[in-house]
């Protein structure tokens, strides 16, 4: 179909182009509010700053199109097919993107607010400064789960997103906003959360394993059962963190803030605490096995029944903790 005919209809009033061929057409800046483009092919096609609102773009294909500034505000674009598309600036808030196929896509600075990505494939897509305040990107059941893994996130703002059971696996998320998002049960495996903000997030059961988590704000999080093997949790602040039953070994928390954290029956086990702040922190039941606590602070701490047995203790500061064996340190 020729870009002519199809504006001279739509002008006309007619809504409906389900399945025709746009392929390549250049339809920059046109207003096509409320059309219907159901199982269309616009591949490698430009819209760019075109107006889409509630536009029903359903099952199509969108590979590689120019959709830089336009608009898609509560547009229907459940199974569609984004790969390698221009979304720089795109406005797609509260968006049914549903399954969508959006791997390598550009996505950076767009407006994400409150869209529907269940089931999407953001494999290597670019997020910087993208904002998804609000987006749902949660598991629904095993095969539907939102992939983001290799996907640039950086100074992203996620605050409150639902990001439950995602599979983030090295996904850059550097400087991004992740303030009381629900990331329970995610793959979070090498991910890069250098200075994130977490506070307030729900991360249990969450894998982070091997992940970078220097100088991230992990305040009033909680990390039940979370895996953090390896993780770098250099000068990071874990205030007030629930955090029981959390495998941290091998992990470094070189200068770590976790005063006042619940970390009870966690694994400690090889980790570097060195120069840590556990401040009246609940550490019952913990195993410090060769733990390296070397001028850590855990004045006022609870270590009853903790295993220190073969942890380096050099320095550490045990004013008014109650020790292992349930006495009180003078």
């Amino acid at each position: 179909m020729e870009k002519q005919d199809l504006i001279e209809q739509y002008l006309a009033g007619e809504k409906e182009f389900i399945g025709v061929n746009l392929g390549n057409a250049n339809l920059s800046g046109a207003d096509l509010i409320g059309i219907v483009l159901q199982e269309a092919n616009l591949h490698c096609a430009n819209l760019a700053f075109t107006y889409l609102n509630r536009a029903n773009l359903n099952n199509a294909d969108l590979s590689g199109i120019n959709l830089s500034g336009a608009n898609l505000n509560q547009a229907e674009l459940n199974d569609v097919n984004l790969h390698n598309a221009e979304l720089h600036g795109v406005i797609l808030q509260k968006a049914n993107l549903r399954n969508a196929k959006m791997s390598l896509a550009n996505l950076l600075d767009a407006n994400l607010i409150s869209a529907d990505l269940r089931g999407a494939n953001l494999t290597g897509a670019n997020l910087t400064g993208a904002c998804l305040r609000g987006a749902n990107l949660r598991q629904e059941n095993r095969s539907e789960n939102v992939n983001l893994s290799g996907a640039k996130l950086f100074q992203a703002d996620l605050q409150g997103t639902d990001l439950k059971g995602s599979k983030m696996i090295e996904v850059d998320l550097r400087r991004a906003n992740l303030k009381e998002a629900n990331l329970r049960g995610a793959d979070l495996s090498n991910a890069d959360l250098r200075y994130a903000n977490l506070s307030g997030a729900l991360l249990t059961e969450t894998k982070l394993v091997g992940a970078n988590l220097k100088g991230a704000n992990l305040s009033n999080v909680k990390l039940e059962r979370a895996n953090l093997v390896e993780a770098n949790l250099t000068k990071i602040n874990l205030e007030y963190a629930i955090m029981p039953e959390v495998n941290l070994t091998r992990a470094n928390l070189y200068r770590a803030n976790l005063s006042h954290a619940r970390m009870n029956r966690s694994d400690l086990s090889r980790a570097s605490l060195e120069k840590a702040n556990l401040q009246d922190t609940s550490v019952m039941e913990v195993f410090f096995a060769k733990t390296n606590l070397s001028y850590a602070n855990f004045s006022n701490a609870n270590l009853m029944h903790s295993d220190i047995s073969s942890a380096n203790l050099t320095g550490v500061n045990w004013d008014g903790a109650i020790m292992p064996d349930g006495q009180v340190y003078h």
